[in-house]
């Protein structure tokens, strides 16, 4: 699953040579269930900025990647050109790119990075469940020092690492398909299939 759909939207997202379709889509999947994006995206097509959808900093999270698009769409393929996907330090550039995108924290940040085929996941919600985590442990204290920051941004790289992006792009999958949110969504593979239609809607 991991593999054949992460390399599916990093194609997409090279053709368009843009990152919006990606982080929206990361946008979208906040605090709402994943089998609601495809109607969230149709909404953001039809009213634009003013979608119902946009709630929060969502609004200005997207317009924030509209504005910036070349800038980060370049420096993400920098990134990965010189220091690669897998390094800790390569995941951690990615998501501080990403963590200035208003209401993107540093777990959709590592999201995003993670759909661009960084070696890095989403410990979201329902993985902190699994792993038996406070929400603290993926919080960022943005007011911390640089340095500070770059530290729990490296260390979260260094435990999502311990397993890797294709296990914890898989399990989750797997983990929440036909759950009370996504229904519909029945099995992992449709699950990980629906990132990529989701992402090629935009």
């Amino acid at each position: 699953m991991y593999t054949r759909d992460v390399e599916l939207i990093k194609d997409y997202t090279d053709n368009k040579q843009s990152v919006v379709p990606v982080g929206l889509f990361v946008l979208l999947t906040i605090q709402a269930g994943l089998s609601t994006v495809k109607g969230q995206i149709a909404k953001v097509k039809t009213d634009g900025l003013d979608a119902n959808c946009l709630w929060g900093e969502k609004a200005n999270g997207l317009k924030y990647l509209q504005a910036n698009d070349a800038y980060l769409f370049g420096k993400v393929k920098h990134i990965a050109e010189t220091k690669g996907y897998d390094s800790i330090e390569a995941c951690a550039d990615a998501i501080e790119l990403f963590l200035k995108v208003p209401n993107l924290g540093m777990v959709k940040s590592a999201f995003v990075a993670q759909c661009l085929g960084f070696n890095v996941a989403c410990i979201d919600s329902h993985n902190l469940k699994r792993l038996g985590l406070n929400a603290n442990a993926v919080k960022l204290n943005m007011k911390a020092k640089p340095t500070t920051i770059r530290k729990k941004i490296e260390d979260y790289v260094s435990m999502t690492q311990e397993q890797g992006s294709q296990y914890w792009w898989n399990s989750w999958c797997e983990y929440v398909a036909g759950n009370r949110a996504n229904k519909a969504l029945d099995t992992g593979d449709i699950v990980s299939k629906y990132h990529v239609e989701c992402v090629e809607l935009i």
